[in-house]
């Protein structure tokens, strides 16, 4: 069979929907030269899609996804001749899902995913979201004119947005430009009867060359993994240095709250700081602390 007159794959793409009536749903979308027929298949942990009598004109791979449901997308085709296309969506947790075409040009297969069950994971669940520093203490100063007071305050609200639309109940520790003790904070925690406790934070310090993210937490075994989790999704999202976890006995008074502070890259390094005034880098670093979260509830009663 000769693959030269079918139709070709020229894109692949995903984002996350809001729809008005409430749906909450991960898209994915193929898009080529002309309609295909596909069939669609569940394996665990992923959803197949083949098209037939199509193939692919654009590199065959992964594409990470890390949007809190689908991990990452993966296509290639068959062997020479056979004109398949194959789609494997690869998700953290089983979803409903359904598929629609769109036909004009390009002609577009969408596959939608349910994303109740991340809703589910996190309902009712008390997130008290701590931007760190405020008022008189601005924390760390970039090499231009960043403070980090500012920064982790933007990061903070797109999480807390993000919560919020999951079913949570965030809790924030401010809104405002004020300062507050670390007492305070950490008391508002206790008050709020929080499952867990984010601080976040720019790293500052006199080593310029410093980068990347690093997560301090309690000395117990749930802050442990919570930190662990955290910080691997944060890196991934925004492709940076991975510094660590480290244990921080300043949280010790949060009791039986797992709790944890999040380094968002160096404020202090230039190249760094010029990321940090990107929406989109704070936009991502949310959804790591988010896709962090969803993970640790999912596995300690979720």
């Amino acid at each position: 069979m000769s693959c030269t007159e079918v139709p070709r794959i020229t894109n692949l793409w995903s984002k996350v929907i809001d729809g008005e009536g409430g749906e909450w749903l991960s898209k994915v979308v193929l898009e080529s030269t002309r309609r295909f027929s596909s069939s669609v298949f569940e394996k665990k942990g992923s959803v197949v899609v083949e098209g037939r009598g199509v193939v692919l004109n654009m590199p065959a791979g992964t594409i990470e996804v890390n949007d809190g449901l689908i991990k990452e997308l993966h296509i290639n085709s068959g062997e020479e001749g056979n004109c398949v296309t194959r789609l494997e969506v690869k998700l953290d947790f089983p979803a409903d899902f359904y598929i629609k075409t769109v036909s004009g040009f390009p002609f577009r297969l969408e596959v939608y995913f349910n994303r109740g069950s991340i809703e589910k994971i996190f309902k009712g669940r008390k997130v008290v979201v701590d931007p760190a520093h405020g008022g008189r203490d601005t924390g760390g100063r970039g090499q231009v004119s960043l403070l980090e007071k500012d920064i982790v305050l933007l990061i903070a609200g797109n999480l807390e947005k993000l919560l919020a639309r999951a079913g949570a109940l965030p809790v924030m520790t401010r809104k405002e430009d004020v300062y507050l003790t670390l007492e305070e904070r950490l008391g508002m925690a206790r008050a709020a009867g929080a499952d867990a406790y984010i601080g976040i934070h720019n790293h500052a310090g006199p080593d310029k060359n410093v980068e990347g993210v690093f997560t301090l937490c309690k000395s117990d075994e749930k802050s442990r993994r919570l930190a662990e989790l955290v910080q691997r999704e944060v890196v991934k999202k925004l492709k940076a240095s991975d510094r660590g976890v480290a244990v921080n006995s300043e949280l010790s008074p949060l009791g039986d709250i797992p709790g944890i502070e999040v380094e968002v890259l160096a404020i202090t390094n230039l190249v760094e700081e010029v990321f940090l005034r990107g929406l989109t880098v704070r936009k991502r670093a949310a959804e790591g602390i988010f896709n962090g979260l969803v993970k640790f509830f999912a596995k300690n009663g979720g």
